[in-house]
């Protein structure tokens, strides 16, 4: 079943969307409309504002080693880093892989500019991630208009095949659910659509939290289309 994930900022966003219901919390900044890394004490105050019940992943944007290392004791789900593609890719995988894989989950990040970039689902899978995510910036015009649905129904279906989980996110709308449950992704990921006045800069609103959890339940009981 595809999980509701919501990007947080403060400890206090966090508790606004676990009371909402949500269980899967993605903390980051928003640095140029893309996730950047928060301070580690904010990280820490949301994963304590949390709860255990709730999975809170962090974005790693371009920590150090040491940073990556330091966010990942601090007990998150899993850290999201952001991977160019081709051989700089190939590379970053296999160098944060030997590092780190063996201590946190590990989610590969995807800009859709290019289209996503299948050759290194595989590459991903063996390095240790556990996860891919193909995420455009909160401030465009959304995942939905930079990728088109067949491409993001063959990048779920070829990452199923590395056995990793798939999270989309990026300027996603209510009318986006829709659109994307249907392709069953692990996390669907939402700011702007659950912020104050659809402004991803503003605070959250647990209404539209609500509204877009609603959109889940209706749409979650209509087929997946065939991934063959």
């Amino acid at each position: 079943m595809t999980a509701l994930q919501v990007t947080v900022t403060t400890a206090d966003e966090a508790r606004a969307a676990v009371v909402s219901g949500v269980t899967t919390i993605f903390a980051a900044g928003n640095a140029g409309g893309s996730p950047s890394p928060l301070p580690l004490s904010d990280v820490r105050a949301i994963l304590a504002a949390a709860g255990e019940q709730t999975e809170v992943v962090a974005a790693a944007g371009d920590l150090s080693s040491d940073g990556l290392a330091e966010l990942a004791a601090t007990a998150v789900t899993a850290l999201v880093l952001p991977v160019p593609g081709g051989d700089a890719g190939a590379a970053l995988l296999s160098q944060v892989g030997r590092s780190l894989a063996s201590t946190v989950r590990l989610i590969a990040a995807f800009p859709p500019e290019a289209g996503p970039d299948f050759e290194l689902l595989p590459v991903a899978a063996i390095a240790g991630f556990s996860g891919v995510w193909l995420s455009a910036p909160e401030t465009s015009d959304g995942l939905t208009k930079a990728v088109k649905i067949a491409d993001i129904a063959r990048f779920i279906a070829a990452a199923r095949r590395s056995k990793l989980s798939v999270a989309l996110s990026g300027g996603l709308r209510v009318v986006d659910v829709g659109t994307l449950l249907p392709l069953r992704p692990d996390h669907l990921g939402f700011r702007a659509a659950v912020s104050e006045d659809e402004d991803p800069a503003k605070p959250l609103d647990p209404a539209r939290i609500r509204a877009v959890a609603a959109a889940f339940a209706i749409h979650s009981v209509r087929p997946a289309p065939d991934e063959s």
